[in-house]
């Protein structure tokens, strides 16, 4: 049975990786991006005669054109990579003079767990109404993490918001995201530790480089689509 992997545009590092190792894997494995992540701050999906249908249409479009479906199934096997890209919470000139109140950084305003958690579940209404979806119709995908955050993104190296900051905004988003996940026994494939940094960023060399400022590359890719397939197929790493 194919699996079928999509979500947001840091799934083209995953294709990526998965085009490399495509002769390691006896499975058959689809992978695609539907579209960025920004377009997961509006509604893209809804219910239609008992099945999930994207609203978004580029998202829709892609389903259509890459896989061949118009909604999702229960009787396919979906990896989706959406939830975890957490720059709409930490890239916000306001974490200048507040941090998460866990840091206890003098001089800042502390941000509470309770407030905290409300911003990650207002910026994640429409994802979690997604999976919620899912589950309703029988569909019961698994997750795919984004990679860690790239420690050259303006929010710091211009703006000026504290690296520590980020990360710890980061880091408790994906945390809170992975207990939502895990209250409906959704499983969650976590970036693999090894690509991260002392400090929780990303490393350079799993990095893409340049003017991005959030993907992996290839590298990480092909590294991530190993441990995909490992969790999820049991396919052990070469």
């Amino acid at each position: 049975m194919t699996l079928y992997i999509c979500g947001n545009s840091h799934v083209r590092a995953l294709r990526a990786g998965m085009q490399a190792i495509a002769e390691e894997v006896e499975d058959e494995v689809a992978v695609f991006p539907l579209g960025t992540a920004d377009n997961e701050a509006e509604s893209f999906s809804t219910l239609e005669d008992g099945y999930v249908v994207l609203t978004n249409s580029r998202f829709r479009n892609k389903l259509r054109k890459f896989f061949g479906f118009s909604r999702f199934e229960p009787g396919h096997r979906w990896g989706i990579c959406l939830g975890t890209h957490n720059a709409r919470i930490f890239r916000n000139e306001g974490w200048l003079r507040a941090a998460p109140a866990w840091l206890n950084l003098p001089g800042m305003q502390p941000v509470s767990e309770s407030v905290f958690a409300q911003m990650v579940a207002t910026d994640q209404r429409h994802i979690r109404t997604f999976f919620d979806q899912l589950l309703q119709t029988g569909v019961r995908p698994f997750v795919i993490s984004a990679p860690w955050p790239v420690r050259h993104h303006p929010i710091m190296t211009e703006t000026g918001v504290k690296p520590e900051i980020v990360q710890a905004v980061d880091a408790r988003a994906r945390a809170l995201f992975a207990d939502w996940l895990a209250q409906r026994g959704i499983d969650l494939v976590a970036p693999p530790s090894e690509t991260a940094d002392a400090d929780g960023f990303l490393r350079p060399i799993f990095a893409k480089g340049g003017e991005d400022i959030y993907h992996g590359n290839a590298r990480y890719g092909k590294i991530m689509m190993r441990k995909v397939l490992a969790e999820r197929l049991g396919v052990a790493a070469a």
